[in-house]
């Protein structure tokens, strides 16, 4: 008698989630069963949303090896020709970077084209939309997990629970229990722009990304695939400032905007214009799970991956990088059958290097000086590999 293949559940359609599904697909293992639970209503909720980031070599561009994807993503990536800026809030330059060999090891793409994608190779039906799950109880006498959702729906008879959904997973819980992820200091309004509206700003922008940073605060421009540019304004201020500031009672877009502009007074006027004329403003508080954590045994057949598991400030350039390396070993320890501890000792080292970066690079970036420091580590004459690390912690800054 053959016994029943062991059935997978997934919760969270990001690109993590979406990468697992797809490499457990492409092996095609009668042993192994599995479906996505994601709480949007469908594909297009976030269609267009994030910015561009750089695919690395080692970890992103191979989970899309082992996806069989990375020919599709090739023909959509930017390999070349992208370039940083670094001034102060005069518009001062204090680095500028157009480019070399080196970024065809980290080609950039938008977050939108690498989620579509990972999704358009899954077959239909592997993710059920609208199914929030909202608890995961455990049959003690079988092992068997019960995902409840928040229309009424169950998944029974779950053998193995991926928490992939992100930074205020409810899967964690179970694994992870009473923590959660902690305030930054740092939060952004975050807009979007047409280029082609405003082409005045292409010469401070550049072909890549343009970070203005002074007084503990950054006004930061990432050009995308798509003809638009995202736009973060980035201020250090208290938890509570997302919900209860003038910034965040204001009524209108426009209103939102300007009350942002009075925390960048006497900043250049280009500066103060490129965060005026964005559309679409969202504020984004930054948050992050502690980094030192001690690796955590897998619990009963749950784990973690993504920024269910190692939420970090965008200061590293690791976040879809790590989410996707997370599924490219997860998906071998399932498919291998090896233990799940496994896994999570490998996942867990990796990102506790990733959060420490991050934290590091976050305290770098709202300095008071921060333009004149970072431009000063780039003519280092000593520091060739660390200045590399840098220009990708950079140019991977939203990713």
């Amino acid at each position: 008698m053959t016994s029943s293949p062991t059935r997978v559940a997934i919760i969270g359609a990001g690109i993590g989630g979406l990468t697992l599904a797809r490499i457990l697909q492409l092996h095609k293992s009668a042993a192994l069963s599995f479906t996505i639970y994601e709480s949007d209503a469908d594909a297009s909720v976030r269609a267009s949303a994030g910015g561009s980031l750089d695919l690395k070599y080692e970890s992103g561009q191979r989970a899309m090896r082992d996806a069989g994807l990375h020919a599709e993503f090739m023909k959509l990536c930017r390999p070349v020709g992208e370039e940083m800026r670094i001034l102060d809030k005069a518009g001062k330059v204090y680095h500028e970077e157009t480019g070399n060999g080196m970024d065809l090891y980290n080609p950039e793409i938008d977050r939108s084209q690498l989620r579509e994608i990972i999704f358009n190779s899954l077959e239909p039906g592997t993710v059920q939309w609208a199914h929030k799950a909202t608890a995961v109880h455990r049959d003690t006498a079988t092992g068997k997990y019960t995902i409840e959702f928040a229309s009424g729906e169950k998944a029974e008879n779950v053998d193995v629970v991926v928490g992939a959904d992100g930074a205020w997973s409810h899967v964690r819980p179970l694994v992870w229990p009473g923590t959660n992820p902690i305030y930054s200091g740092i939060t952004f309004l975050e807009t979007k722009i047409e280029t082609a509206k405003f082409p005045q700003f292409a010469p401070l922008v550049g072909k890549g990304i343009m970070l203005a940073l002074a007084d503990r605060k950054g006004i930061i421009a990432q050009q995308n695939a798509s003809g638009m540019m995202t736009m973060y304004a980035a201020v250090r201020v208290p938890e509570e400032w997302a919900k209860t500031s003038a910034v965040a009672r204001a009524e209108t877009p426009g209103e939102q905007i300007e009350r942002m502009l009075e925390h960048f007074e006497g900043w250049d006027d280009a500066l103060r214009e490129l965060v005026r004329v964005g559309e679409a403003p969202m504020l984004r508080p930054i948050y992050a799970l502690p980094y030192d954590a001690a690796p955590r045994p897998a619990t009963d057949n749950i784990v973690l991956l993504g920024d269910a598991a190692h939420l970090m400030s965008p200061f590293a350039g690791e976040g879809v990088n790590l989410a996707m390396a997370d599924a490219a070993d997860l998906a071998k320890t399932l498919i291998s059958r090896m233990p799940l501890e496994k896994y999570e000792k490998l996942m867990r080292n990796r990102a506790n290097v990733g959060g420490k970066e991050s934290a590091t690079n976050l305290e770098i970036f709202f300095k008071e000086d921060a333009a004149s420091a970072v431009g000063a580590l780039f003519k280092m004459p000593w520091g060739v590999m660390p200045l590399i690390k840098s220009y990708y912690y950079i140019r991977s800054f939203f990713s």
